[in-house]
């Protein structure tokens, strides 16, 4: 009884831990759109990028990811582009000015390193 009181909390325990994949996006509903849009922060898309989150969007992982950003051949509008196309962000976004500098900074950090 002790045993299975044990490993029954050790599963509870262990699942309240680990936290999903993408436990940091906040699901947002557009409201120029039909379509629930999961919307991530600036830091998280590069972050996730970096994993290799936008490799079907043509967008390299790890180290090829920060070579391809030492060399300019990603930017950040390849980064929300990719994101857009992916069902991570809203189409707006794009346009959005305080969202792209802030992921130019991120990629600045990756520049500096």
């Amino acid at each position: 009884m002790k045993r299975s009181l044990f490993v029954s909390l050790s599963a509870l325990t262990l699942s309240l831990v680990t936290a999903p994949a993408f436990a940091s996006e906040v699901a947002a509903v557009n409201s120029n759109s039909t379509n629930n849009i999961v919307e991530i922060s600036p830091v998280d898309l590069v972050n996730r990028s970096y994993q290799g989150f936008l490799t079907e969007q043509g967008i390299p992982s790890n180290g090829a990811f920060n070579r391809a950003v030492h060399k300019g051949r990603v930017t950040a509008q390849d980064l929300v582009n990719g994101a857009i196309a992916s069902g991570r962000l809203a189409p707006e976004t794009i346009n959005d000015r305080a969202y792209l500098n802030h992921v130019n900074s991120q990629l600045r950090k990756i520049n500096n390193n």
